[in-house]
């Protein structure tokens, strides 16, 4: 029974085993992920400046090679550093042919001695429908900005990447020195901070993953130990049957010693001397088994006390590690800002309530929801005034929806929902009470009075639908929600 219990703590303790694995894999796929939108990121703001000059063409070339090989922070620093003193050089001979000139540069000379405050400073507003921000942070369309300069696209990079809070100090001092930059100059630090923070969140990840494979090594090493006190019991019980059926043997033998005995005697004094001799001898093997089994059962209660000892231990460490991951899962699905849940989040929800939608047929609401004036107020107020401005908004999304819906900060000032069990028509006036709950909640900032209000666009899941379809049609219902004066929601 003892050997029973053993061995199925062991098989549970071999299944909590791969459940770490797994989560280690899982953790280490989330880490990647974060990598891997700063680099595409990257990558994709140096698609802005090609056809400048063949040097630095080729040098942007170098670097989106070496960020789709995922060379070290080194290597990328070093293609930043070659590509920034090219920059320098376009741009004094884009002075100093202005200088000389003293007149407006043609396109060509515009295009090379301004490349930074054509790259860097705000660009001219233009439609949504012409250029926009992908989901994952990247410029789409021409190499003009959609309104924005990549200085604000820098900014709504930080603001969506969901990163632990350990990063946070160091996402808000890139994102001062972001906003401290000046048209004109040379953004070479800027880029380097962000490699670095790349290589810290990589840094982390192989040092998270460190942690858990070290406490694998050691559980591991803890099962080979209950395999082997496994192993060491099954040998007790071993040496106790090999010890009684010699015993039993040895029994029989002195029986068998005493009928013979008896059969041979001649005299009754004959025969009492040989059964008492028999009788002492089969004493002194049972007293020899009773030591040696007295010896088994202390050695085999001192192994377990030491396996208890260290299983004790083992369920401390364990439960240390998983206290640890479920609070790194926490922090990973939410917003550090809003404390909402984050996109991370939403994916996994999203998922969830599609395959659900699939199965039973329930209608399935996605609402977009975005900011009005939200660049307005931050340059006005400051980014904490936009902060409080995004937190306000996201506890009124959160604390009245129903408990069947859901939703997160999608990233930068855009917010999504999703509602469950209700039509878009009966969805409609709910999300209107939620965008006039937006617009009762402004507040005082430095003695002046903030406004908010927020634009909405929603539609249902239909037959055949993508979530990237699903998607967008609700941001298109937004848009039309903008461009039809803002603060109102839209249906498609």
């Amino acid at each position: 029974m003892e050997n029973d219990d053993q061995a199925q703590e062991a098989e549970q303790w071999k299944k909590k085993y791969l459940d770490y694995l797994e989560e280690s894999e899982r953790n280490e796929k989330q880490w990647k992920a974060s990598d891997e939108l700063l680099r595409k990121t990257i990558s994709r703001l140096t698609l802005a400046a090609d056809g400048l000059d063949d040097t630095l063409d080729q040098q942007l070339r170098d670097l989106r090679d070496a960020i789709r090989d995922h060379s070290s922070t080194a290597q990328l620093r070093g293609h930043i550093d070659d590509m920034s003193k090219t920059l320098v050089r376009l741009d004094q001979v884009g002075k100093q042919r202005q200088e000389k000139t003293d007149a407006p540069a043609p396109a060509t000379t515009e295009a090379s001695g301004g490349f930074l405050k054509r790259l860097f400073a705000s660009a001219s507003r233009r439609s949504p429908a012409s250029t926009t921000l992908s989901p994952d942070g990247a410029v789409s369309g021409a190499n003009t900005v959609s309104g924005e300069s990549v200085r604000d696209i820098l900014v709504r990079l930080l603001e969506r990447l969901t990163l632990p809070d350990e990063f946070s100090q160091r996402v808000d001092h890139i994102r001062s020195h972001i906003l401290k930059m000046a048209d004109g100059e040379h953004w070479d630090s800027v880029l380097g901070e962000i490699a670095d923070l790349v290589q810290a969140i990589r840094a982390q990840s192989q040092k998270e993953k460190q942690g858990i494979e070290n406490f694998l090594k050691q559980l591991g090493e803890r099962l080979q130990e209950v395999d082997r006190q496994l192993a060491q019991s099954e040998s007790y019980y071993d040496d106790t049957l090999d010890a009684g059926q010699q015993l039993d043997s040895r029994v029989q033998q002195e029986i068998s010693g005493i009928g013979d005995s008896v059969r041979d005697a001649t005299d009754l004094g004959q025969i009492k001397q040989v059964v008492q001799t028999h009788i002492d001898a089969i004493l002194t093997h049972m007293a020899g088994h009773r030591e040696a089994e007295q010896q088994r059962y202390d050695d085999a209660k001192r192994e377990i006390a030491v396996m208890n000892a260290r299983m004790k231990d083992m369920e401390a460490e364990t439960e240390a590690l998983r206290s640890r991951i479920d609070e790194e899962r926490s922090q990973a699905k939410t917003d550090a800002l809003t404390g909402i849940p984050n996109r991370l989040a939403w994916e996994e929800r999203l998922e969830q309530e599609i395959a659900r939608w699939k199965r039973f047929a329930t209608p399935l609401v996605l609402v977009m929801w975005d900011v009005d004036h939200f660049k307005r107020i931050n340059d006005r107020f400051g980014h904490k005034a936009g902060d409080k401005v995004l937190r306000t908004i996201a506890h009124v999304l959160a604390d009245n929806v129903r408990e069947t819906d859901f939703v997160a900060r999608y990233g930068g000032e855009e917010f999504i929902q999703l509602m469950t069990g209700s039509s878009l028509e009966e969805c409609l006036p709910v999300v209107e009470k939620l965008r006039s709950a937006i617009e009762a909640t402004g507040f005082h900032f430095r003695d002046e009075r903030v406004t908010i209000t927020a634009s909405c666009g929603l539609t249902a899941y239909r037959d055949g639908d993508t979530p990237d379809q699903c998607f967008e049609r609700a941001d298109k219902a937004m848009y039309r929600a903008k461009h039809a004066g803002r603060n109102r929601c839209v249906s498609d």
